[in-house]
């Protein structure tokens, strides 16, 4: 974020007093997020040149043109795949976007290499009149597409996705849409030489939990056997008309890691079509940690006493439930806790951030992850949790 991690957010993001209609407030932050951004990298060898992928969430919809145009002064002809989403609230007031970052490392053997498909363009190239992201890019073993919503093409939204207006209900817009992103997503993939079979996580935004069936009974077609681990995330999205977006990393084949699904007894076999983890090289993916145990939502180690309600931290059992869970999937593969490189902290209520972060504190101490926190309408998936984490770890000789 566009934001000082002591003082707060800068002087030069804000207005010029006196001047509150005068320059864009995202064109400042994006403006000073980029240049620490880069600064960072290079301090270590890299460059923006060298991102993989964007996340983007926003609270207002009117800043994402701006937040558009300025990124592509950023990153050249070959920008990165890139989802953008809307959220509700971000954990520092006065800033209005955050970006999840994935960035090739400057050693990496395998040079970063943009993938050009022409199936089905996004319609944001016409609208622009250049590329504001690649449909996907390769480096370091893996494959990054982009976020694809629902079903749009170059032109635009789908005619179907209109539907007739004197039939609203005739059609499944969740399983229409599911599909056709996941057929355009398969089609970049093998213009990359890859497959779906070669996916070793998804992430899904859904416009509403209530969808969830619908678009885990499509994913079942298309990933019959070892499905990806998958995060799925209730969010509104950039495009109104749209219910779903997507977007997949994958393992490149013409590198050296092959896709392999972890499972364990000793944390919670998932109920939807997802896998608890995949290991694909030196990282673990897993699948979108919750705290249920899938076979009667919260279990009741996660939650306080329904007849001493205030006695005990609702957030500090759910995570502290969450955490050991995760962490006998990484014991699983081979790595710990200690060994995270990522992490998203998507909450129902900010205001359980401090306490949910304090047992993360309690545990790794000076050791947490690179971490970008939201916070999402809601429910999540399984209703009574309050707070999904997205957790990608390295394992030591992998």
């Amino acid at each position: 974020m566009a934001v000082h991690p002591t003082r707060g957010v800068p002087t030069e993001i804000r207005p010029v007093p006196g001047y509150p209609w005068h320059g864009s407030g995202m064109e400042r932050q994006l403006r000073y997020l980029y240049k620490n951004l880069s600064q960072t990298l290079e301090g270590v060898g890299s460059s923006l040149r060298m991102v993989m992928k964007i996340n983007s969430y926003h609270q207002d919809p009117l800043e994402i043109d701006m937040a558009l145009r300025v990124r592509r002064e950023f990153f050249g002809e070959d920008p990165p795949p890139s989802t953008l989403v809307l959220v509700p609230e971000l954990p520092v007031r006065g800033v209005s976007v955050t970006l999840d970052v994935i960035t090739l490392a400057a050693d990496a053997r395998l040079p970063r290499e943009p993938i050009y498909s022409g199936f089905q363009g996004p319609a944001q190239n016409q609208i622009y009149g250049q590329a504001i992201f690649l449909q996907a890019v390769r480096g370091g073993g893996f494959i990054f597409t982009r976020g694809k919503a629902g079903a749009t093409d170059e032109r635009g939204a789908v005619p179907q996705v209109f539907g007739h207006p004197d039939f609203p209900y005739r059609d499944d817009q969740i399983r229409f849409q599911t599909e056709f992103s996941l057929n355009s997503l398969r089609k970049v993939l093998e213009d990359a030489g890859a497959s779906l079979e070669h996916v070793v996580k998804a992430e899904v935004h859904l416009s509403d939990p209530s969808l969830f069936t619908g678009m885990d009974e499509v994913w079942r077609r298309f990933f019959p056997k070892d499905p990806p681990a998958r995060l799925v995330v209730p969010t509104k999205l950039a495009l109104p008309l749209m219910v779903v977006e997507m977007e997949l990393v994958a393992v490149d084949p013409r590198g050296p890691y092959k896709k392999e699904v972890i499972t364990t007894e000793r944390a919670p076999i998932p109920l939807p079509h997802e896998s608890q983890a995949v290991r694909a090289g030196p990282y673990l993916f897993l699948s979108g940690q919750m705290a249920s145990d899938h076979k009667q939502g919260v279990p009741p180690e996660a939650r306080p006493d329904p007849n001493f309600p205030f006695y005990s931290s609702r957030v500090k059992r759910q995570v502290e439930y969450i955490y050991k869970n995760m962490e006998a999937i990484c014991h699983a593969a081979g790595t710990s806790a200690k060994n995270l490189v990522r992490r998203r902290a998507i909450h129902l209520d900010l205001r359980e951030m401090a306490e949910a972060e304090q047992v993360w504190v309690e545990k790794l101490g000076d050791q947490l992850p690179p971490t970008t926190t939201f916070r999402v309408e809601g429910p999540l998936p399984v209703p009574g949790c309050t707070i999904l984490y997205d957790l990608t770890a390295y394992i030591p000789g992998g």
